[in-house]
């Protein structure tokens, strides 16, 4: 790792080499030092484990640090080098191999997707000659998403795809934005389709390793045995914990899959800031590239995240112009375009972006389950590129946001008590309720049976224990690893006029029918 002072010395000669470009701040030396004591100080106001960051210039890295600890058991500090979970920043790398089959004239970007997958199928059936690839990249598809109910069930990754068939059309195609992670899954089964090899393997060849991002790769067991490795946290009971690295959703690894670090995420963003060139050389056309962070889809109406403008308010420092482009979302802060994505899986959070006018990237890799830490940190140090110094702002009105969110969900599951029915039990005796169900197709066949006194539900690779809720409804748990309360739904079983089980609904939408 250089001194701060050659990284400012080296920032002064990266402005001065781009003339072109509007200058970072009125002085054009990065605040390094104060940039780090936030970075070390927003870690601890949130009480999180670890963190590392990367700020980028067409030119190179001008500073990459790490704060905190891999581990909360171990202590082993964080650096540049270690490896995280970056969970749908992955997205922008979908997207890029997308954009290399088209500038290859492999593929269109508004080509239907059934010309590359002929058994595809939309929740409307209408809806499947239409869609295309750009649909599906710019989150204006209109279904939901299956993450927290059938995601985990798919035996492999076009089994997966093949189950969006069932997913709830939330509103119409192309009508307005709606994120969901599965259409990635589909484009990741679209490029190994078209190029005969896994979509990870044609990532790595196109842009991971000549990029030179040799700790990137998409695989969660070889991640997390890796030596300089951080260990995901969540927050139980108050208290921040680690648990085992899993990346739970490994069939819809095109959408949040990818492992890297933010030494590597750099030169990716320094890749972007280049136009798709590295060394001087195109190794995507730019006309291509461009097209990813074009902004395609408003970010506006029920389903439009709302993070960024309530934090940033309605005053100068407001987010102007929200849309995602393809594996990118962009704004507007202040007059410049910024183009940017965030990410959260189990344990980990994370956030870059790039100000492509501006000449600067910043990349924010946390080990916690706190999002908005991520997007607090990023926006500190886009003020600081901008030459509006380093404060404290963002980090509040975050945390903010942070304690309104934990006290709305304490509110949720206070009224989802009140709600309960004391004092009443099952219809039946459990081995009544158990036998051989199915639904549509979005689960499948699944099996209730009796295991040391609760009722289990297998489906697929999962399994479900039931706890008695009220009358013939039980909350379901999913048996993993680690407990996440936000994973459990609710299971209602239905009974005939002769008092026979005939089958169930989960609260997620599924609806159960007896077989056997």
């Amino acid at each position: 790792m250089q001194t701060s002072a050659r990284f400012l010395v080296r920032f002064a000669l990266v402005v001065a080499t781009f003339v072109a470009v509007p200058a970072l701040a009125s002085d054009p030396a990065l605040p390094i030092a104060d940039i780090d004591a936030r970075m070390a100080t927003i870690l601890k106001e949130w009480d999180q484990p670890g963190m590392a960051i990367a700020l980028v210039t067409r030119d190179g890295i001008v500073h990459e640090k790490g704060f905190g600890v891999r581990d909360l058991r171990s202590k082993q500090p964080v650096d540049e080098r270690t490896l995280f979970g970056i969970a749908s920043l992955s997205k922008s790398f979908a997207s890029a191999t997308v954009a290399k089959l088209v500038a290859d004239g492999r593929m269109n970007w508004d080509d239907p997707v059934i010309r590359h997958l002929p058994w595809f199928a939309m929740p409307r059936e209408r809806d499947t000659p239409e869609v295309t690839l750009r649909d599906l990249l710019s989150m204006r598809s209109g279904f939901g998403s299956s993450e927290y109910t059938f995601r985990r069930v798919s035996a492999n990754r076009a089994d997966h795809v093949r189950r969006i068939r069932f997913l709830e059309q939330r509103h119409p195609l192309r009508s307005e934005y709606l994120y969901t992670t599965d259409s990635y899954t589909a484009i990741g089964e679209v490029v190994a389709t078209v190029t005969a090899e896994p979509w990870e393997a044609f990532a790595a060849d196109m842009f991971w390793k000549p990029i030179g991002m040799t700790r990137t790769n998409a695989d969660h067991t070889v991640a997390r045995a890796d030596s300089n490795a951080a260990s995901p946290h969540i927050t139980v009971q108050g208290r921040k914990q680690p648990i085992d690295w899993i990346y739970e959703d490994y069939n819809a690894l095109p959408a949040g899959g990818v492992n890297s670090t933010a030494h590597d995420l750099g030169l990716w963003l320094q890749f972007q800031l280049n136009d798709g060139a590295v060394n001087g050389k195109a190794l995507l056309p730019f006309a291509a590239l461009k097209e990813t962070r074009t902004p395609q889809t408003p970010e506006r109406g029920r389903f439009a995240g709302s993070a960024w403008s309530e934090a940033a308010g309605e005053g100068d420092d407001a987010f102007r112009h929200p849309a995602y482009a393809m594996g990118w979302t962009t704004h507007t802060y202040r007059g410049h375009d910024v183009v940017s994505h965030a990410g959260g899986i189990d344990g980990f959070r994370t956030f870059m972006g790039f100000l492509p006018d501006d000449n600067i990237g910043i990349v924010v890799l946390t080990n916690a389950d706190q999002s908005l830490l991520a997007m607090a940190a990023f926006q500190t140090m886009v003020d600081a590129a901008l030459g509006r110094g380093v404060s404290n702002r963002w980090s509040e009105s975050f945390r903010r946001m942070a304690v309104a969110d934990a006290e709305a969900g304490k509110k949720r599951r206070s009224e989802l008590e009140a709600g309960r029915l004391k004092g009443t039990k099952p219809s039946l005796p459990l081995d009544r309720y158990t036998g051989t169900f199915a639904d549509n197709g979005a689960f499948g066949e699944a099996r209730v049976h009796v295991d040391n006194g609760k009722l289990v539900i297998d489906a697929g690779r999962m399994q479900y224990d039931l706890s008695h809720w009220h009358q013939d409804q039980f909350e379901a748990k999913p048996r993993w690893p680690y407990e996440m309360a936000s994973r459990n739904f609710f299971v209602s079983f239905r009974l005939d006029a002769r008092g026979q089980i005939v089958g169930f609904d989960f609260s997620t939408g599924s609806v159960f029918k007896r077989l056997k």
